[in-house]
């Protein structure tokens, strides 16, 4: 299908430019780099200053440059691409298209005339907002799955010396991703007591959290003891760790009380002898620091 060129210039780049997007400082290094666009599906990071104008633009090819050369731990300034060639939000598109076919690039800085970053303009971007998705049978049932990250870690039981890793690395990753402080209080505060919780009481297990952009899940399975009475074990206080874990200072009995006291739902499974799996879910408040 031919779109007339006069269609393509009634539209304008800062109408269809994603403005949901990541920006970093030159001093960044490579890895968190590639660990955000692992995280976010992106291709493409803009670099900017203090004031938010752009100086670089950091994309997977180099990335890939960077680990070729072992050097994945530098700042982004060594690899970024300097003075990236940029659109203007009130480019139409028909201008736009001329220069992506001119520079073969998938994507496309916007900034304005102080040269601050106001979004990304991509291919992808022009063909969805060309193409009536709503019409596509089944469309809407897959967009609501996506941006979905699952991040999952083995947790071994009486593992002090890893202990709370798993939950350190979940609070890293939501704060790359631009979650805000008060929701990431809450999911460190679940994390923790669950990965504590397998630590203590259980064999071995598995925390597993889930972000979308709606809600953050949180399930941590075990194998262990079980608990014969939850409601007994939600009482704040209330502890079956041995002396010798309390000694330790673990094991107040506050572990499930304060994931109770994180979480907007919570649901517990537990069969004695078997094992236990803590449910706990958080909603976002769809504040983003992008």
């Amino acid at each position: 299908m031919k779109i007339p060129k006069e269609y393509l210039e009634k539209i304008k780049v800062k109408d269809i430019m994603n403005t949901d997007i990541v920006r970093l400082r030159p001093y960044q290094d490579m890895r968190s780099i590639q660990e955000i666009m692992r995280i976010k599906r992106i291709d493409a990071i803009p670099i900017v200053d203090d004031l938010e104008n752009l100086i670089g633009l950091v994309t997977v090819e180099n990335v890939i440059n960077a680990l070729a050369k072992g050097d994945i731990n530098v700042p982004c300034e060594k690899y970024m691409v300097r003075d990236p060639k940029c659109l203007k939000p009130d480019d139409n598109l028909y201008e736009a298209l001329i220069k992506f076919r001119r520079f073969r690039f998938g994507r496309f800085p916007v900034v304005d005339e102080k040269g601050k970053v106001l979004g990304i303009l991509s291919t992808k971007d022009i063909v969805l907002n060309l193409v009536d998705v709503e019409d596509i049978e089944g469309i809407k049932e897959e967009k609501k799955e996506e941006a979905v990250l699952i991040l999952e870690y083995p947790v071994m039981g009486g593992d002090f010396a890893l202990a709370g890793v798993a939950s350190s690395n979940v609070k890293k990753v939501l704060q790359q991703l631009g979650i805000g402080p008060d929701i990431i209080r809450k999911v460190a505060v679940v994390t923790y007591e669950a990965e504590m919780n397998i630590v203590i009481h259980a064999y071995r297990g598995v925390l597993r959290v889930k972000v979308t952009p709606e809600y953050i899940d949180i399930v941590a399975e075990d194998e262990g003891p079980g608990i014969p009475d939850i409601e007994l074990a939600m009482q704040p206080g209330y502890s079956t760790a041995p002396d010798n874990i309390r000694e330790m200072g673990f094991g107040a009995g506050m572990g499930l009380p304060n994931i109770k006291n994180s979480s907007d739902e919570l649901h517990i499974d537990s069969i004695v002898g078997r094992g236990t799996t803590v449910h706990s879910r958080i909603y976002l408040k769809r504040e983003r620091n992008v």
